[in-house]
Formats: C-alpha cells, structure tokens, sequence
C-alpha cells in the first residue's frame, strides 16, 4: 500500500509542476486549472499524512518488539561486562589473600 501511495503522491507532485507552469506562464485561465492545482494539492497532502501514519506505526512497533526481546533475554549474570564471568578475576586485578 505504501508502493501505491508513494506513486500517487509522485503523480500528485507532476501534476501540480505542470498546472503551476501551465497558470504561471498564463496559458491557462479559469476555474479548472485552479481547481486542477488545488486537487494536486490535496493528493499530495494526503498521500503524505499517510505515509507519515505508517512509518509511525511501524516505528512504534519496532520499538515494542524491541523492549519486549530485552525483557524476555536471560540475564548472564554480570552486572557490567559480558565478556568476563563474575566469579573469575579480571587480568588487570590483583588477588586479595
């Protein structure tokens, strides 16, 4: 669907290129190039609002999916590196006797 409205917006962009040069090189006068222009308007518009919709639905579901991988990940038991086990000393300490 966001294929579809991406070209519709596309062609709503044409179409307002082409009625700004047809009225602003004063070829066409009246009621319908104006309406033409403000139709292209509209389509752009709300092509737009709807492609901004989805990519926040699909960002808020990422993000749940996100938060919802970290609460269900087991925990290994360090509390700041994950590369050491907490029961072994680290290289750079000295044992305590």
């Amino acid at each position: 669907m966001r294929t579809l409205t991406t070209v519709t917006m596309l062609a709503g962009l044409l179409w307002l290129a082409f009625w700004a040069a047809k009225i602003g090189i004063g070829g066409a006068q009246g009621r319908l190039p104006e309406m033409a222009f403000v139709g292209g308007l509209i389509v752009t518009t709300a092509s737009l609002a709807y492609l901004t919709r989805e990519e926040t639905r699909t960002q808020a579901r990422i993000d749940r999916r996100l938060l919802e991988l970290r609460e269900t990940m087991p925990r290994n038991g360090h509390e700041h590196s994950r590369s050491w086990p907490a029961t072994r000393t680290r290289p750079w300490q000295r044992r305590v006797r």
